[in-house]
């Protein structure tokens, strides 16, 4: 028998209620993640592209449908650090410097493998910040600081990491670095991601598959296989099959915006 997903979404709805209305967030969504995968979700703003992750995550309950992470529910996986979260906040405490915010998970928690848990240095060497241990956040640039909430998520050495559109905040020359960065590191042991963006070529370059959602309420409208060979460098933007991929999501994108 074939090993089952590591992340199986199966008929997902989610809805929200105010006192005037109901608003349908998602909508009958169903998709198998395997394990070491990289998924992008790609949509129109309002899709329900970061509720999706959060349900994933067991943060939100969702209103039908359920979600498992490798044969347990969120909650379960949540409690055993077994996935980690990246948002586009880093949410570093300004008052520690970098390496006692990546130390800081392994003080709160440490009865979880606290002796089989990476070391702080190995952690910063992974990221390329191992000269800016010391430097406190207000000294970092916002893709330091970005690297740095990595590291902090990977001491537990979780088997899914859920990105909400980490680098949305940082300026493109940035960004484009940052998407080659988080190559580098993920081909280290090519942990399942699932990450959540608005960008088509920050889609098209880190992704095995590129999920597209559709308008309110999200469905999936498509899903893009990227052939792509790894590991990717920075000159992969010009090649033709790239460009093709591009240019296959822009056509689903548009549709959405076109229906709307």
């Amino acid at each position: 028998m074939p090993d089952s997903p590591h992340v199986r979404i199966s008929e997902v709805s989610k809805s929200f209620t105010t006192e005037s209305e109901t608003l349908l967030a998602l909508d009958d969504v169903s998709l198998d993640i395997e394990r070491g995968e990289f998924v992008c979700l790609l949509g129109p703003s309002g899709c329900g592209k970061s509720t999706l992750l959060r349900i994933i995550g067991g943060l939100l309950e969702p209103t039908t449908g359920d979600v498992s992470i490798g044969n347990r529910t969120p909650g379960d996986a949540q409690a055993e650090k077994s996935l980690g979260y990246i948002f586009q906040d880093p949410s570093l405490m300004p008052w520690r410097t970098a390496e006692d915010n990546i130390r800081l998970p392994l003080q709160v928690n440490r009865a979880k493998n606290r002796d089989s848990a990476p070391s702080v240095e190995g952690l910063l060497k992974l990221v390329g910040l191992e000269r800016f241990g010391h430097y406190y956040p207000s000294q970092l640039s916002g893709g330091m600081q970005q690297r740095v909430a990595l590291a902090r998520v990977l001491a537990f050495e979780p088997s899914l990491l859920l990105m909400d559109e980490p680098f949305g905040a940082l300026d493109e020359i940035t960004r484009g670095a940052m998407r080659y960065e988080l190559m580098r590191i993920w081909d280290a042991d090519q942990k399942t991601v699932v990450f959540v963006t608005h960008s088509i070529s920050e889609a098209v370059t880190l992704s095995d598959r590129v999920v597209v959602l559709s308008g309110q309420p999200g469905q999936v409208k498509g899903i893009v296989d990227i052939d792509l060979p790894r590991p990717r460098t920075d000159g992969l933007e010009t090649d033709k099959l790239f460009l093709e991929y591009a240019a296959t999501l822009r056509g689903l994108l548009s549709q959405e915006i076109t229906n709307g």
